[in-house]
């Protein structure tokens, strides 16, 4: 195995622990779940991170890449308002802490996904329709 090759399998498997750790971080936020349509969301999210970690461990094609992305974007929009949805109440410190580290790894992983894909997409040529 080229040196390129093995340094891309070592990044997307790295790429793949980031996404299985987001769903071990949901686990914890699930345990502190109290209403059970948070306990619904939070395992869809586990299910969700899993799904990208496998596929992210298996191959790397872009549909991949995009789709680790897409999800990574749809947490943060998740997680980000969740603080203003208690109406009220107090959020506990450690379900506060998780949902930050749960959020800052989904940036984390936006990034990396975009910085992939551009990389990857870079040199691909336009295709022009026919006019018409």
């Amino acid at each position: 195995m080229s040196s390129a090759r093995a340094c891309s399998v070592l990044g997307r498997r790295s790429c793949a622990l980031l996404a299985a750790s987001s769903a071990v971080l949901h686990g914890l936020m699930l345990g502190a779940s109290t209403s059970p349509v948070a306990a619904a969301v939070l395992v869809g999210m586990v299910v969700g991170c899993l799904y990208c970690a496998g596929h992210l461990w298996r191959t790397g094609t872009p549909g991949v890449w995009c789709t680790i992305a897409l999800m990574s974007l749809a947490m943060i929009a998740m997680h980000t308002p969740m603080p203003n949805h208690h109406h009220g109440m107090g959020v506990p410190a450690q379900a506060s802490a998780v949902m930050t580290t749960a959020t800052l790894l989904a940036l984390i992983e936006v990034i990396i996904a975009a910085a992939v894909l551009f990389y990857r997409t870079r040199n691909r040529s336009v295709i022009s329709l026919p006019a018409g």
